[in-house]
């Protein structure tokens, strides 16, 4: 090896090193923050962990085997499967409709309307949770206040004391601040198709209906799928907002898992179930991630 070599292989290290040093402290962060909570939580839902209890036992697969035959947990999941599938597809039916809108060569003002249409998901979740409890109280929410000035109620109604109406309005505060996440994807995806498609196939004398079923929708479809999983994953893994607005009630019609793991492990007290709770979540999850890169993979293939 010659001094050249040399003195490249040198510069090569020197480099490397000073890499890992500009790596390291985004290394410790992801740590500290995301893999040592993890592996606390995995080393604790083999425990029978309470703070209650002054002596802790290590139980195994137990508190694995109790959730999994638990009613509740796959209640639980069902609550969590419906919210999560009906505020998906109305997002992507919404935001998609909101794209073609706002993507029209002919519409003003666009610039104005993109912004206007993306400030709901400018809103942190807990203020959304707090405006849409206010907006259906049945004392003072808005709503009543409507409904019964014009007559189609007589008198105020409970919104969030039913199971059904509970979990509407919790889909639709869902929904509502969702969906512009979804048209900002969407909207960049059309921006991605070339307007000479469309032109041929206006000459070729194609509806526009046409043209959305034979053009649009293929196009987007990859877009579609990979925001539709991301999407999915966010929604499914939902704490925050149906806490605030219901605390899982009435009678644990909003109880999603996440909520439900929650209520296990500080409402009752049992730790180690609820770590049990959380990691089964993130398998579910990591399943979800999984499909979510194979789209994404399937996207790039579309789009090369």
């Amino acid at each position: 090896m010659n001094n050249k070599d040399t003195r490249a292989h040198a510069l090569e290290r020197r480099m490397g090193r000073q890499g890992f040093c500009l790596y390291l402290p985004a290394i410790i962060v992801i740590f500290l923050v995301i893999l040592y909570p993890l592996i606390y939580a995995l080393v604790m839902s083999f425990t029978n962990y309470r703070p209650t209890n002054r002596n802790t036992d290590v139980v195994g697969l137990a508190n694995y085997a109790k959730i999994l035959t638990d009613s509740e947990f796959w209640a639980a999941m069902g609550r969590s499967l419906f919210f999560t599938i009906v505020s998906l597809s109305m997002q992507i039916i919404i935001g998609l409709a909101l794209a073609q809108l706002l993507n029209h060569p002919r519409l003003k003002f666009k610039m104005l309307f993109r912004g206007l249409a993306i400030t709901p998901w400018l809103i942190p979740t807990v203020s959304v949770a707090i405006i849409f409890k206010w907006m259906f109280n049945d004392l003072y929410g808005i709503l009543n206040f409507l409904l019964v000035d014009i007559g189609i109620l007589d008198k105020p109604y409970a919104w969030m004391s039913g199971g059904a109406t509970a979990m509407f309005i919790l889909i639709l505060a869902n929904i509502w601040r969702g969906t512009p996440l979804m048209l900002t994807m969407f909207l960049a995806g059309l921006q991605g198709i070339p307007g000479d498609y469309y032109e041929a196939a206006k000459v070729d004398g194609a509806s526009a209906w046409y043209s959305f079923r034979k053009i649009t929708l293929p196009l987007l479809l990859p877009v579609i799928m990979v925001s539709g999983v991301l999407r999915f994953i966010w929604t499914f893994n939902f704490y925050d907002l149906p806490w605030v607005m219901t605390q899982g009630g009435p009678a644990d019609a909003t109880t999603t898992t996440p909520v439900y793991a929650y209520k296990r492990a500080f409402s009752s007290y049992r730790l180690g179930e609820g770590s049990a709770i959380s990691i089964i979540l993130f398998i579910v999850l990591i399943l979800f991630a999984v499909i979510y890169f194979r789209a994404k993979k399937y996207q790039d293939k579309i789009y090369k």
